[in-house]
């Protein structure tokens, strides 16, 4: 039984969800309230919910096999540990970004260089700059990084704005969505992020090594995020054009390589309800890129086509799928 973890509730609850049920992957619970799931589609898959932070660490622990949650859980919580790894990067989802905030009184604070000078001015006060976060790992490391030395790391596990208003920290560094509620707490951002996070799938090697038998339902479960994925940014066309011979019509599409599809066009002739011999009619069948749509569809006008259908693509495999074939060689690498 492979044990598989999602958020438990909020955004990375709601897009994950989302994401397992484009993979043609349902989840079942008989109460809401339930932490336990089943994952229909996905045979022998326990489906577990948690928090972000705990997926963390029960996969990096060994407790479970893989998990969604926050690239900036991982960096913050295990970013060295050699037990979890980042299966897939970038899920396209739960984007958001760790920023240094100050109070908007500080009108000369606006840059990383402006934070170090005030930390040195600070220290020769006889006192530290104090930054309430609750990614004490990420700040600490950031500001070595920054010739910020003269700080003091103020854990904050509740409402994070808050504090440089209540008087236990003079800047906070947290994850920004929107910016709301730094504004309501006239906060404002110094600087560009620490870190740009997003979702991503991790998975446990001691787990993932000593369980080979799980290998091929981790395996499917690539291969479905990673085509879905891939699909997403895709669409056939498919029109019908006049031409002489497949070459004559090939030529025509291929004309403008960069949308003439992903490795080239599928031709082939269209029977011809009316019998005119004096008429030859091609189907063309091309996958393009999102950004490449409208050239493409204005591209097949040009060369005749009247009528141009347009469909989503659901997946797009590949001959292997590269997360799944990365996993395989690092479990060799142990072996």
């Amino acid at each position: 039984m492979l044990r598989f973890a999602i958020p438990s509730k909020g955004n990375g609850y709601e897009t994950s969800v989302a994401l397992l049920e484009r993979c043609g992957l349902k989840i079942s619970r008989t109460y809401e309230r339930q932490y336990t799931a089943r994952l229909r589609g996905l045979e022998h898959t326990e489906l577990l919910l948690h928090r972000p932070s705990d997926i963390v660490e029960k996969v990096a622990n060994g407790d479970i096999d893989m998990g969604i949650t926050g690239m900036d859980m991982v960096r913050e919580q295990r970013d060295d540990d050699d037990d979890l790894l980042v299966l897939i990067d970038d899920l396209g989802f739960w984007r958001v970004a760790l920023y240094l905030a100050a109070p908007q009184t500080w009108i000369d604070v606006s840059t990383w260089r402006d934070l170090a000078d005030l930390a040195v001015e600070y220290h020769e006060q006889g006192k530290p700059l104090r930054i309430a976060t609750k990614y004490p790992y990420l700040v600490r490391r950031f500001c070595y990084s920054q010739g910020i030395y003269a700080f003091r790391i103020v854990p904050s596990e509740g409402a994070t704005e808050a504090a440089p208003a209540l008087g236990y920290a003079d800047i906070i560094a947290d994850i920004v969505e929107t910016g709301t509620a730094l504004r309501d707490n006239q906060l404002k951002v110094v600087g560009e992020p620490l870190l740009r996070s997003n979702a991503c799938l991790i998975g446990s090697r001691r787990r993932l090594k000593q369980h080979p038998e799980r290998m091929p339902i981790v395996r499917q479960l690539l291969e479905l995020i990673e085509a879905q994925r891939r699909g997403r940014t895709l669409h056939s066309l498919i029109a019908n054009i006049a031409g002489d011979s497949v070459e004559h019509v090939g030529r025509l599409v291929t004309a403008a390589p960069e949308l003439s599809g992903l490795q080239g066009p599928t031709i082939a002739p269209v029977w011809n309800k009316h019998h005119d011999a004096a008429q030859n009619w091609f189907a063309v069948n091309v996958v393009v890129p999102q950004e490449c749509l409208l050239p493409a569809v204005d591209h097949l006008r040009q060369i005749g086509a009247s009528t141009v259908t347009v469909t989503a693509v659901e997946y797009a495999f590949q001959h292997t799928s590269s997360a799944y074939q990365n996993l395989l060689a690092v479990l060799h690498e142990d072996a």
